[in-house]
């Protein structure tokens, strides 16, 4: 796959980070159904707050909005449009905020609630202001009661090693905030090309709902081909929008290759539900996915760090709010269901 070339070659400029918030309630704290859609609701209001310096002018007409950190984060409006590449409408969001995958609405003031949170290319240097803006919000409040907590530690992870690379002590001169813990996408998947010899057989767990075009159809299923095209799509938007990749990535020999492989057993069910809405112009939104297990078979080691990338980056719709993440296992035998871990 000739493919495969270029796509290492534009991973090395993509480049990414993840850090850990412990937040401990004052008293409790009462979130929706989906942690993720409560962290990203509230998140944005303060998130504005703290970094809009012309709060009175409007988004689309403000002279201040190349550089904004809340309008390359945030704004919805900031599509590019650009005739040569008419399937890009409107970039994702350059962040993800992971709660754990235990599902888990109320939180005492006797017990942590933590979260992750992924920052993409542009945003890692705003990595201060998300700290601040959810340091604020524990102030203000959050969630169905606006429960208030304090900020009670901030870990930066690698990504490489797995391990915490730093602690983020608000009352230090010497900020782990101030580091730079990113790893790009080259690297990482350099370390996922050396995890196995040869993969024929891989199980994919849906983890959190997956949102994709025309997923509400009777008859749909999660082919490879459309797994492999949405997280390169992904991985293509991202790179275009926030990592100054100046030409847009098209892998049509890779996805033409995914086809090649065979689903040999899916079990997928609905889950829907309604969240508040980010906006006070809009209604309450679905927020609603596919959960489940879909097993492929074939050959797909050279497929296998493309599918680890998307454990990291998610797929499908609403990203930032955590939906989308898939977790990926290789499998020698029996369709086995993935065991979610904490």
């Amino acid at each position: 796959m000739a493919d495969i070339y270029e796509l290492k070659g534009k991973l090395k400029h993509i480049r990414i980070a993840k850090y850990r918030f412990v937040l401990r309630p004052y008293d409790f704290i009462k979130l929706s159904s989906y942690a993720g859609s409560s962290l990203r609701k509230d998140f944005s209001l303060v998130f504005k707050q703290i970094t809009c310096t012309e709060i009175s002018c409007h988004c689309k007409s403000c002279k201040k909005k190349k550089d904004c950190p809340y309008y390359i984060s945030l704004e919805v409006a900031q599509g590019i449009p650009d005739p040569e590449y008419k399937r890009y409408q409107t970039p994702p969001k350059p962040f993800i905020f992971e709660p754990p995958l235990k599902r888990k609405s109320f939180f005492s003031k006797n017990e942590d609630l933590y979260f992750d949170l992924i920052l993409v290319g542009k945003t890692l240097e705003y990595f201060p202001f998300f700290a601040a803006s959810l340091r604020r919000l524990g102030q203000i409040g959050i969630g169905r009661n606006q429960g208030k907590y304090s900020m009670k530690r901030i870990f930066a992870l690698d990504l490489l090693r797995n391990v915490v690379a730093g602690e983020y002590d608000f009352n230090s001169s010497e900020q782990a905030g101030d580091r730079d813990f990113s790893v790009s996408l080259g690297q990482l998947y350099a370390k996922y090309s050396r995890e196995n010899d040869a993969v024929n057989q891989v199980n994919v767990t849906l983890a959190t709902p997956l949102r994709m075009k025309r997923i509400g159809a009777e008859k749909w299923h999660l082919y490879f081909r459309t797994l492999m095209r949405n997280i390169l799509t992904r991985i293509a938007n991202l790179a275009y929008a926030y990592s100054g990749c100046t030409d847009f990535l098209h892998f049509p020999e890779i996805i033409y290759d995914a086809g090649s492989v065979h689903t040999i057993r899916e079990n997928f069910t609905w889950e829907d539900w309604r969240s508040r809405a980010v906006r006070e112009s809009s209604s309450n939104v679905r927020l609603g996915g596919c959960l489940g297990d879909v097993s492929y078979r074939g050959e797909i080691t050279a497929f296998w760090p493309i599918l680890r990338l998307g454990e990291v980056l998610h797929i499908g719709k609403n990203t930032s709010f955590g939906l989308g993440r898939i977790l990926v296992e290789k499998s020698d035998g029996d369709f086995i269901s993935h065991k979610i871990k904490l």
